[in-house]
């Protein structure tokens, strides 16, 4: 029995490497099986299931047997469910965290860890399925190591971030936001995203000057209940912040040249606006429609900082 069971197991990629290695020497097959660890009767099958016009290519073979291995998987109604919930997730552009997230409050009757979720993304990939390009960071690439200079800041009256009250990185308050702006061709977009709730505001501006960014802030934090702290990006946009620091009766903080976790919150929710609205995307056509139903997603959407509260705005800002 432990012979047969050894005799049908699946072969790894790595085996499948050193058959296709050894019958490109003059090694005769029952040869090969024995310096792989298989039988002859495997390989043999191996060889008729898994080999093309070309001869037997180990990628190929991996990729044809992994196809049939997942089309021979009976999906139980669990699996099923999971699938519907995770295109739904993922077609509101929501991460495989944000999905597991929001089911653990909702509908906690089905688990679904992240690390599942992107299985079954992948299982849907091998079965031809393009789930995956919906991923958050499907087609990205990273920038290459580096060191980079900072630049000299020129905001008048620039207070660092290390001055910033401790109360704030305990995002026990509400009113404690963080600021930047994304470009897009032909406006920008000015983001504001509260530590606590996560709550983010989001205006749109034809121009980078300082004075227009700040008057669109002002008119931003107005819609909200409380603003304690703004911490900003080093960008010449905010030269103006004294005029929101007066009008919002607010303190406002810079964080350190190319310190960007130190906006946690707010560069997460660019990278979320960025899935939807990509850099060579023009901003100039934006509607309102448009912006009021990116703040419904965004402050909709399930995240890891708020879990395991309500995932609906939190009560305070509205």
């Amino acid at each position: 029995m432990s012979t047969q069971t050894r005799q049908y197991k699946q072969l790894t990629q790595g085996q499948r490497y050193q058959i296709e290695a050894l019958l490109r020497t003059d090694y005769i097959q029952k040869e090969v099986a024995v310096s792989v660890g298989i039988s002859e009767s495997a390989l043999s099958r191996e060889l008729s299931r898994n080999a093309n016009d070309d001869g037997y290519g180990a990628e190929s073979a991996h990729v044809l047997a992994s196809q049939r291995r997942v089309k021979a998987t009976k999906f139980s109604k669990t699996d099923k469910r999971h699938m519907t919930i995770i295109k739904k997730g993922l077609l509101l552009g929501w991460s495989p965290e944000n999905i597991s997230f929001r089911m653990k409050v909702e509908v906690p009757d089905i688990a679904l860890s992240h690390t599942t979720a992107y299985k079954r993304v992948a299982t849907n990939k091998v079965l031809g399925g393009s789930l995956y390009k919906n991923l958050p960071r499907f087609g990205k690439r990273r920038c290459k190591g580096g060191k980079r200079k900072a630049g000299r800041i020129t905001i008048p009256d620039r207070v660092d971030i290390s001055y910033l009250p401790a109360v704030v990185d305990l995002r026990s308050r509400l009113g404690d936001r963080e600021g930047d702006t994304i470009y897009g061709q032909g406006a920008y977009l000015v983001t504001l995203v509260d530590r606590k709730s996560l709550l983010t505001l989001i205006g749109k501006v034809d121009t980078k000057h300082a004075e227009v960014v700040a008057e669109s802030m002002i008119k931003l934090l107005k819609r909200v209940s409380s603003v304690c702290t703004v911490t900003l990006d080093n960008g010449g946009e905010f030269a103006a912040h004294e005029k929101v620091a007066k009008a919002m009766n607010a303190d406002i903080y810079f964080a350190k040249p190319y310190a960007s976790y130190q906006r946690g919150a707010n560069e997460n929710t660019n990278g979320i606006i960025r899935r939807t609205w990509p850099k060579k995307m023009a901003l100039s056509h934006l509607t309102e429609d448009d912006m009021r139903a990116m703040k419904i997603l965004i402050n909709t959407m399930p995240r890891k900082a708020l879990y395991p509260k309500d995932f609906k705005l939190l009560l305070a800002d509205k």
